[in-house]
């Protein structure tokens, strides 16, 4: 991120760009959420096209989340903290998650940062993609839905 900042010409406006995008990218989303339910679009026979948009707004918060601790400043070790909490938080499985997801739960390293930017640039990506795909072809074969 330094080196994104500090050595390429304007930098810094491409990441002020990224991050204000970002956060407009979600709040988009969640609108967009609210109009389809609003207007009673997610029932049937459309359900399933909800349930992908669903899954599309976790990945979208978890594209925020993911790009919130690559910095790896104070701000983004106190989330990876709440991060590694909440997931082993979880019934049966939280500390095998958290270890997926942090490494070590004990101490923070370099590991997890690795492991988020490959998830933020890569797998998530690819992921996203192959849902926006499937979501637009639903409503292509079903056609947009009226209000009720």
């Amino acid at each position: 991120m330094l080196i994104i900042m500090n050595d390429i010409p304007f930098g810094f406006i491409i990441r002020g760009m990224h991050h204000w995008a970002a956060h407009i990218m979600i709040a988009a989303v969640f609108l967009h959420m609210c109009r389809v339910y609003f207007t009673g679009a997610y029932k049937k026979p459309r359900e399933l096209n909800w349930l992908l948009g669903v899954v599309l707004l976790l990945l979208t918060l978890a594209f925020g989340y993911s790009g919130y601790l690559l910095p790896a400043n104070n701000l983004s070790e106190g989330a990876a903290n709440i991060g590694i909490n909440m997931s082993r938080a979880s019934p049966v499985i939280g500390d095998q998650l958290a270890r997926l997801l942090f490494g070590d739960i004990n101490t923070l390293s370099g590991v997890y940062i690795l492991r988020f930017y490959w998830l933020h640039v890569f797998i998530l990506p690819l992921v996203v993609i192959g849902l926006m795909v499937l979501h637009m072809g639903l409503v292509w074969l079903q056609g947009v839905a009226e209000p009720h």
